[in-house]
Protein backbone atom coordinates (compact mmCIF):
# COMPACT_ATOMS: atom_id res chain seq x y z
CA UNK A 1 0.00 0.00 0.00
CA UNK A 2 1.62 3.35 -1.25
CA UNK A 3 0.57 6.32 1.09
CA UNK A 4 2.00 8.80 -1.13
CA UNK A 5 1.88 9.28 -4.58
CA UNK A 6 5.25 8.68 -6.70
CA UNK A 7 7.33 11.38 -7.35
CA UNK A 8 7.06 13.47 -10.80
CA UNK A 9 10.17 11.96 -12.64
CA UNK A 10 13.12 14.69 -12.47
CA UNK A 11 14.04 16.95 -15.55
CA UNK A 12 17.26 16.01 -17.06
CA UNK A 13 19.14 18.95 -18.86
CA UNK A 14 21.67 18.37 -21.23
CA UNK A 15 24.50 20.46 -20.73
CA UNK A 16 26.81 18.58 -23.46
CA UNK A 17 25.34 20.71 -26.00
CA UNK A 18 26.27 24.63 -24.73
CA UNK A 19 27.71 23.63 -21.11
CA UNK A 20 28.16 27.74 -20.39
CA UNK A 21 25.66 30.45 -20.85
CA UNK A 22 26.77 32.67 -24.02
CA UNK A 23 28.04 35.64 -22.27
CA UNK A 24 29.72 37.43 -25.14
CA UNK A 25 26.36 39.59 -26.00
CA UNK A 26 26.15 42.93 -24.45
CA UNK A 27 25.81 43.27 -21.25
CA UNK A 28 22.57 44.14 -19.84
CA UNK A 29 22.00 47.42 -17.90
CA UNK A 30 20.80 47.63 -14.93
CA UNK A 31 19.12 50.83 -14.37
CA UNK A 32 18.89 52.75 -10.72
CA UNK A 33 16.76 55.15 -9.64
CA UNK A 34 18.65 58.99 -9.26
CA UNK A 35 18.86 60.57 -6.40
CA UNK A 36 18.13 64.30 -6.37
CA UNK A 37 18.97 67.04 -3.20
CA UNK A 38 15.99 69.51 -3.72
CA UNK A 39 16.35 72.98 -1.48
CA UNK A 40 14.30 75.42 -0.92
CA UNK A 41 15.24 78.79 0.46
CA UNK A 42 11.84 80.71 1.84
CA UNK A 43 13.28 84.00 2.56
CA UNK A 44 16.74 84.76 1.89
CA UNK A 45 17.30 88.89 3.11
CA UNK A 46 21.50 88.76 2.42
CA UNK A 47 22.54 86.08 -0.32
CA UNK A 48 25.78 87.28 0.13
CA UNK A 49 26.29 85.50 3.38
CA UNK A 50 25.96 82.28 1.53
CA UNK A 51 29.14 82.64 -0.66
CA UNK A 52 31.01 80.63 1.73
CA UNK A 53 28.39 77.76 2.04
CA UNK A 54 28.13 77.88 -1.58
CA UNK A 55 31.63 77.13 -2.24
CA UNK A 56 31.81 74.64 0.10
CA UNK A 57 29.07 72.76 -1.14
CA UNK A 58 30.33 73.20 -4.92
CA UNK A 59 32.94 70.91 -4.10
CA UNK A 60 30.74 68.44 -1.60
CA UNK A 61 28.39 67.91 -4.81
CA UNK A 62 31.33 67.77 -7.45
CA UNK A 63 33.06 65.09 -5.10
CA UNK A 64 29.96 63.30 -4.67
CA UNK A 65 29.43 63.04 -8.15
CA UNK A 66 26.02 65.15 -8.60
CA UNK A 67 25.46 67.68 -10.67
CA UNK A 68 23.44 70.76 -10.44
CA UNK A 69 20.69 71.17 -13.10
CA UNK A 70 18.84 73.84 -11.48
CA UNK A 71 19.48 76.86 -9.47
CA UNK A 72 17.09 79.55 -9.33
CA UNK A 73 17.20 82.44 -9.93
CA UNK A 74 20.14 82.29 -12.09
CA UNK A 75 21.37 84.67 -14.69
CA UNK A 76 17.71 85.47 -15.38
CA UNK A 77 16.06 82.17 -14.27
CA UNK A 78 12.20 82.03 -14.64
CA UNK A 79 10.29 81.03 -12.23
CA UNK A 80 6.73 80.60 -12.07
CA UNK A 81 5.03 79.93 -8.49
CA UNK A 82 1.78 78.35 -7.82
CA UNK A 83 -0.07 77.28 -5.01
CA UNK A 84 2.70 78.15 -1.88
CA UNK A 85 4.97 78.39 -4.50
CA UNK A 86 8.11 80.01 -3.55
CA UNK A 87 10.18 82.26 -6.21
CA UNK A 88 12.95 82.55 -3.66
CA UNK A 89 16.22 80.08 -3.88
CA UNK A 90 15.67 76.72 -4.95
CA UNK A 91 18.47 74.18 -5.84
CA UNK A 92 18.40 71.10 -7.39
CA UNK A 93 21.02 68.54 -7.80
CA UNK A 94 20.98 65.22 -9.02
CA UNK A 95 23.12 62.43 -8.21
CA UNK A 96 23.68 58.73 -9.98
CA UNK A 97 21.69 56.78 -7.30
CA UNK A 98 19.54 57.61 -4.21
CA UNK A 99 22.62 56.02 -1.71
CA UNK A 100 24.92 58.05 -3.42
CA UNK A 101 22.99 61.38 -2.96
CA UNK A 102 22.33 60.40 1.11
CA UNK A 103 26.46 59.22 0.69
CA UNK A 104 27.51 62.93 -0.25
CA UNK A 105 25.04 64.57 2.59
CA UNK A 106 26.86 62.52 4.91
CA UNK A 107 30.23 63.32 3.46
CA UNK A 108 32.84 65.40 5.62
CA UNK A 109 32.66 67.65 2.99
CA UNK A 110 29.38 68.35 2.98
CA UNK A 111 29.37 68.57 6.75
CA UNK A 112 31.78 71.59 6.79
CA UNK A 113 29.53 73.54 3.95
CA UNK A 114 26.88 72.99 6.63
CA UNK A 115 28.46 74.36 9.47
CA UNK A 116 29.60 77.27 7.00
CA UNK A 117 25.35 78.54 6.46
CA UNK A 118 24.70 81.30 8.40
CA UNK A 119 22.53 81.90 11.54
CA UNK A 120 19.06 82.68 10.88
CA UNK A 121 19.02 80.54 7.10
CA UNK A 122 15.62 78.53 6.61
CA UNK A 123 15.12 76.41 4.00
CA UNK A 124 13.90 72.81 3.37
CA UNK A 125 16.03 70.59 2.14
CA UNK A 126 15.28 67.08 1.01
CA UNK A 127 16.74 63.94 -0.81
CA UNK A 128 14.63 62.69 -3.12
CA UNK A 129 14.66 59.12 -5.12
CA UNK A 130 13.80 59.38 -8.66
CA UNK A 131 11.68 56.76 -10.67
CA UNK A 132 13.83 54.59 -12.32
Amino acid sequence: MTLYPAAPPVARIDLSVNPKPDVSGPAQEVSMAKGYWVSVYPDISDPERLTTYDKLAGLAVQAGGGRVLSRIPSRGGRVVAHEAGITQRVVLIEFDSFERAVAAYESEEYQKALVALPDGYERDFRIIEGVG
